[in-house]
């Protein structure tokens, strides 16, 4: 059953014509509606079309009040507050307004509006849903009316335990969790309502089979682009975009439009839109421009997206998972390795560039990392330590 923390202020005309706003508020000490009148104002109107005038003013005033916080008791420990990790279609009418202690729901919801800003939206669905399964975790165990001071390590680890034990989820996922709420909880210590973070020690699973995009060989490239060259074209340029590029096949790729590259000056922007994390601008290798002249790409409306339907550059981009199910079907006729997937040409191409010597400098500025330590780990995790001079100079045993 939903409990009621605020009726919807209303305007009355009292006795001996005197008006006043009435709307009642959970009392959190008694657990009791109190009723709130409020006169101010009316005494100052001369006639009854002012006092209406105003009347509708201030139900307008204290209705927004209510919906963004505001209580009319002096409890500074019970708040009306919109609470980001409920699902939108709850709590219509007060926008999502929740009765509570400042607990964990309720500085969550203010975590997440500090990060909405800076957030790509899916980065913050990501934090959103992750989140509002720890609250709902929180309250199922009887944990969710705690101070956020009481959320202590030992409760964090079980959360961290039903995750594992009881969700069976994988080591990515699970670190994804432990950077999220670690973020969280650091965002209180700023505030200054804590003094550790409780993120810490946390016991991660065993890995499980690893199924994350690879590099493909030198010959299992060849006959893929061979038969998706001559069967799909659009595909083969998106495959292609992907290699010389490094750019990321969800949104940077799917969104990207015909006047974010730039044939004859050699570079393609990925606007702050669509980019993963800012806006780069990318060099445009040879063989890629040549290819794009060719398919004319450059003469489309430069509004286009460069992949929408008919296989040609139009108003609306492709769907989220097209390019990568029309890839996978290729690669199953074929009867290639699962392991390789769409995203498989970015790490393709990462590859090469390595084999040619580029510096580590150069391969993080044209993969748009963040940092050299970003590109040493995606390099080792997908290539290993590589050395030409253990791989061709290493001498025989006798």
């Amino acid at each position: 059953m939903k409990r009621k923390i605020a009726t919807v202020p209303r305007l009355v005309e009292g006795r001996n014509k005197q008006w006043y706003v009435y709307f009642s508020v959970l009392n959190p000490m008694t657990g009791k509606m109190k009723p709130i009148k409020v006169y101010r104002g009316f005494n100052e109107c001369t006639n009854l079309a002012q006092k209406k005038a105003w009347g509708i003013s201030l139900v307008a005033e204290l209705t927004e009040k209510l919906k963004a916080g505001w209580s009319p008791l002096d409890d500074k420990e019970k708040f009306i507050y919109s609470d980001q990790t409920e699902y939108l279609n709850l709590s219509k009418k007060f926008n999502k307004v929740r009765n509570s202690v400042k607990n964990t729901r309720y500085y969550i919801s203010e975590y997440l509006d500090s990060r909405m800003v800076e957030l790509k939206p899916k980065s913050f669905s990501t934090y959103q849903s992750k989140l509002r399964i720890f609250v709902n975790w929180l309250d199922h165990r009887n944990y969710g009316e705690f101070d956020i001071s009481a959320i202590n390590y030992k409760i964090i680890q079980e959360f961290f335990l039903f995750l594992i034990d009881d969700s069976n989820l994988d080591r990515r996922t699970i670190e994804k969790y432990v950077q999220i709420l670690r973020s969280y909880f650091d965002f209180l210590i700023k505030k200054g309502k804590l003094t550790d973070n409780p993120v810490k020690e946390i016991k991660k699973p065993k890995k499980l089979k690893d199924m994350a995009a690879r590099p493909i060989h030198d010959y299992d490239m060849k006959l893929l682009l061979t038969h998706i060259k001559e069967a799909n074209p659009q595909l083969y340029m998106a495959c292609m975009f992907q290699y010389y590029l490094a750019i990321r096949p969800g949104q940077e790729l799917r969104l990207l439009k015909v006047r974010d590259i730039d044939v004859y000056n050699h570079k393609v922007v990925v606007v702050d839109e669509t980019a993963k994390t800012n806006r780069r601008v990318i060099d445009m290798p040879v063989d890629l421009a040549e290819l794009v002249l060719k398919y004319q790409i450059n003469r489309y409306n430069r509004d286009f997206y460069v992949f929408s339907k008919n296989g040609i550059p139009g108003p609306e981009p492709l769907g989220h998972n097209t390019l990568r199910n029309r890839f996978n079907k290729f690669r199953d006729q074929l009867n290639l390795p699962s392991v390789y997937k769409f995203y498989s040409m970015k790490h393709s191409g990462g590859g090469k560039l390595l084999e040619a010597g580029l510096t580590m400098e150069e391969i993080r500025d044209h993969f748009g990392h963040k940092s050299i330590e970003t590109t040493d780990h995606y390099l080792r995790r997908h290539f290993g330590n590589r050395n030409t001079r253990i791989i061709n100079n290493f001498p025989p045993p006798i």
